[in-house]
């Protein structure tokens, strides 16, 4: 194997990688733009309620429990 054998072959692998690399984010890119736009209503949620503009939502559970017999054994 030849010098210039080699330094083709590592050429060659980075190259492939390098394309590999650029495809991946093209494939991925609806995948980017999604998670930035989470990213940045997350962003602008956090600053609301570090400024206090909280919402209370109060829950009001009507159900009644059934009845349960503490003194057996478990």
């Amino acid at each position: 194997m030849t010098a210039l054998t080699v330094i083709y072959s590592i050429g060659a692998l980075a190259l492939g990688f390098l394309l590999g690399m650029v495809l991946q984010v093209f494939i991925d890119s609806d995948q980017i733009r999604r998670l930035i736009k989470i990213n940045d209503r997350l962003k602008l949620e956090n600053e609301a309620l570090m400024n206090g503009h909280t919402e209370v939502i109060e829950i009001v559970d009507k159900r009644q429990p059934e009845e349960v017999d503490f003194s057996q054994k478990w």
